[in-house]
């Protein structure tokens, strides 16, 4: 391939100014991009750290809420509390948005607040105990957690993938594209100075003659 270059680039002052200003153009991209795959590292990490905090939350919120949920299911019977549960109104609409880090695009969950009042979620009150009305409000305040998780992990998954792709390109900047150009400039540089050299040679011996 380097071979190919070497035969395409003409040794003419044009495409010395070509080559140079895109080298310049190389250099001044992995240096970007080297910035970049920095910072997507740094967030990334980030979230990682994030994620395991809130995971150990909302673990522990799921683990108090289904504890609870069994106690209802002695409480009113299984049955009953299934019934009961299949009787809650919707809860409110998520809404699903973008946002953009180092110019990638990454899930945003803006979670409203789930939490309601007894009367408010569909279920007969008068069925109903105080264990599965609590059960109700633990599930509630976990939820906007649980999504924030499941951002997270979205997001997570996206800047390792982009940080891959960003690393394959300073690699191969740094190994192919600005190596095989500073060949090409040298490769140049050495004609036009042959060139020029040879020039100069010819230059003084028709000085002679001339003489």
């Amino acid at each position: 391939m380097n071979d190919m270059i070497r035969e395409q680039s003409k040794p003419t002052r044009t495409e010395l100014k070509r080559i140079s200003e895109t080298l310049d153009l190389s250099r001044t991209g992995h240096t970007l991009l080297e910035e970049k795959n920095e910072a997507l590292i740094l967030e990334y990490f980030s979230m990682s750290k994030d994620s395991i905090q809130k995971k150990e939350t909302m673990q522990k919120k799921m683990t108090e809420a289904f504890n609870i949920l069994k106690d209802a299911q002695v409480s009113l019977g299984h049955i009953e509390t299934r019934y009961l549960g299949a009787s809650v109104q919707k809860a409110k609409n998520t809404d699903l948005t973008e946002k953009k880090i180092m110019g990638v695009n990454l899930l945003k969950i803006n979670a409203p607040d789930y939490s309601r009042k007894i009367l408010e979620r569909g279920y007969s009150i008068t069925d109903s105990d105080a264990t599965l009305d609590g059960t109700a409000t633990l599930f509630e305040d976990t939820l906007p957690l649980i999504l924030k998780v499941g951002e997270i992990d979205s997001n997570s998954r996206i800047l390792k993938k982009e940080i891959a792709n960003t690393r394959r390109k300073v690699t191969a900047l740094e190994d192919y594209i600005i190596p095989s150009l500073n060949n090409d400039k040298r490769m140049i540089i050495s004609k036009l100075d042959e060139r020029a050299r040879e020039d100069f040679t010819r230059t003084k011996i028709v000085k002679r003659k001339l003489r």
